[in-house]
């Protein structure tokens, strides 16, 4: 039988194939090859590309993953070299899209990766009992959003925020992700000029660029955080994963086609400047496309020739 495996591999005799990372860089490499393993085996079950022989989507398991390295009798130690806080969105399985098995990711998920108490609490508790073994905190949001939609959704239709289908509980998430989408379409306005809520593709590029900003921002706070608590050992990442090409990237074309350049996490910002420098960039880059899939003559600045987010290193 053809089949396109994704498989998880444990071998007996060398269990620590899998080392984890020494160091918050060769952390993020490892999400980021996991990521390009992962949506490697995505294009290939699209496009119907079989394996032969030797499965080649393989994510190996270490000793400790299976709980081999402990005392007889004791609970495996948890020890994940990643912090991830992410969306609840089902399409959006955060251990598979990365390329990860058991005890790697400490994973706190939520509608729209909001920053609430209850997962500022859960992310407290990694980075204070879980401090030996973290390296990296990424906040993971992805194009489509539900949450993200709601809230432009009521940013557009303020009176849908009030309608009583939106339960107050709801209207807490959403709030939190207004200034996001507020800023977002300044920079739309910015890049477009004052007419471009009228524009096709607003609404979709105003959703796309609030998941960014949201994503930032919420790595703004936790970059913050981390290092108020001196924990300058851990770096704070972002990026959003692109439910089309199935690739985590920052900034995030939600139309790229597959590409294994495109897989980028990128360091939290480091100053609120950088929130508008990334809408604007992205307001050029959804520019580009609205006008190309409308088939107008604007003369939008290409996406090639845009400056990208700069990707300040940890300080």
């Amino acid at each position: 039988m053809n089949t396109i495996d994704y498989v998880y591999r444990f071998d007996p005799k060398n269990p620590s194939v899998k080392p984890p990372p020494p160091d918050a860089e060769s952390a993020r490499r490892m999400l980021e090859d996991g990521n390009r393993m992962f949506s490697e085996w995505m294009e290939s079950c699209r496009t119907g590309t079989f394996s032969n022989g030797e499965p080649r989507y393989v994510v190996q398991c270490n000793g400790l993953e299976v709980g081999m390295i402990r005392t007889l009798g004791e609970l495996p130690k948890q020890a994940p070299f990643a912090v991830v806080v992410g969306c609840s969105d089902a399409r959006v399985p955060t251990e598979m899209l990365f390329g990860q098995g058991f005890n790697d990711l400490f994973v706190i998920r939520v509608a729209g990766n909001v920053m609430g108490n209850e997962c500022q609490g859960s992310i407290d508790f990694a980075l204070n009992a879980l401090s030996e073994s973290v390296k990296v905190l990424v906040v993971l949001g992805h194009s489509g959003c539900g949450a993200v939609t709601g809230a432009v959704d009521a940013y557009l239709r303020p009176l849908k925020f009030w309608s009583k289908s939106t339960s107050n509980m709801l209207r807490s998430i959403l709030e939190r992700i207004f200034v996001a989408v507020r800023e977002a379409a300044n920079g739309i306005k910015e890049v477009w000029g004052p007419e471009a809520r009228n524009m096709p593709g607003y609404r979709e590029a105003l959703i796309e660029t609030a998941v960014c900003i949201n994503a930032a921002q919420s790595a703004f706070q936790l970059r913050s955080e981390v290092e108020a608590a001196g924990k300058w050992e851990i770096d704070v990442l972002y990026g959003v994963f692109n439910l089309k090409n199935h690739q985590v990237s920052m900034p995030n074309d939600p139309n790229a086609p597959p590409s294994a350049e495109n897989v980028h996490l990128a360091h939290a910002p480091s100053t609120p400047r950088e929130f508008q420098t990334l809408a604007t960039h992205m307001a050029e880059l959804l520019r580009y496309r609205a006008t190309a899939k409308a088939g107008t003559n604007g003369a939008p600045a290409s996406p090639a020739n845009s400056a990208a987010p700069t990707d300040h290193p940890k300080e």
